[in-house]
């Protein structure tokens, strides 16, 4: 996840069980349009980690290479480490590092990934700088981020509105910049990325396909970890919202995620640049 960086935001705090539930998702639904870029003995660098689940299948395909996840959370590494040891994969490490200030020399990676980073910095051209000095000649990354204020919810109502501008209010509090989405290919031309490319999808925190009814019950149960963990907290201290309103809130999306019509979908954009 984020970290602290030279534009002084706060680092980026997630709830533990919504960080499982969400980086839970199959490597195939959230990177699949980086591992044709990927093949055995490249080396990896996967850049905030997170618990390690997409590290663990990203190091499986550059297996032998050596495949490094680095995070600032110490709790993350620690789940990184178990899940990787479960599954017996023997070519991977997770390190305590910013993204910012990555602890390897000069071309020292194939190829590097990031998924959910960029959009929790304030300085996101530094980051992509970075990693791009640890990337080889010729080297690839692969970017996921989903920076879009944009939701598409129904049936919806206002407390239901108001929840969805709280992601929006959390980030700009977080990285002293608007919420806006991200423009992938001028950052990665701006942090000297010789060639890029882009592409959009829409999801939800269940993953493809976006909007059937059991997604939908996922989608709700996720809301809430967050609605009643570190967003509501902050939301409440911010005087963004009250209590009450957060309760109200919750009421809306439990009704919201039993309702047989109910869908949800947000945009999210993958760039792929290379050195």
């Amino acid at each position: 996840m984020a970290d602290a960086g030279p534009g002084g935001e706060r680092p980026y705090r997630i709830d533990d069980e919504f960080s499982r539930a969400v980086f839970a998702r199959r490597t195939g639904e959230v990177a699949a349009f980086f591992t044709p870029h990927l093949h055995p003995g490249m080396t990896l660098i996967d850049c905030g980690c997170g618990p390690g689940s997409i590290t663990a299948d990203l190091a499986k395909m550059v297996a032998p290479g050596q495949a490094v996840g680095i995070d600032l959370r110490e709790n993350a590494l620690t789940q990184g480490r178990t899940l990787a040891q479960q599954r017996g994969v023997a070519n991977l490490e997770f390190q305590a590092a910013s993204v910012y200030r990555l602890p390897f020399v000069d071309a020292s990676f194939d190829a590097a990934f990031t998924c959910a980073v960029l959009q929790h910095l304030s300085a996101p051209v530094a980051a992509l700088r970075e990693i791009r000095r640890v990337l080889k000649p010729g080297g690839v990354i692969g970017v996921v981020d989903g920076a879009s204020t944009v939701t598409f919810r129904y049936p919806t109502n206002p407390l239901l509105e108001a929840f969805d501008k709280l992601r929006g209010l959390e980030r700009e509090y977080n990285t002293g910049r608007p919420s806006d989405t991200l423009q992938l290919r001028v950052l990665l031309r701006e942090a000297g990325f010789a060639r890029t490319q882009a592409s959009g999808m829409l999801g939800t925190e269940a993953g493809p396909p976006a909007g059937c009814l059991e997604d939908t019950h996922v989608v709700a149960r996720n809301h809430l970890i967050r609605l009643r963990g570190i967003l509501g907290e902050l939301a409440v201290a911010q005087a963004w919202v009250t209590r009450e309103e957060l309760e109200q809130m919750a009421e809306a999306i439990i009704a919201w995620g039993e309702a047989p019509d109910a869908f949800y979908a947000r945009p999210g954009f993958t760039a792929i640049g290379w050195v």
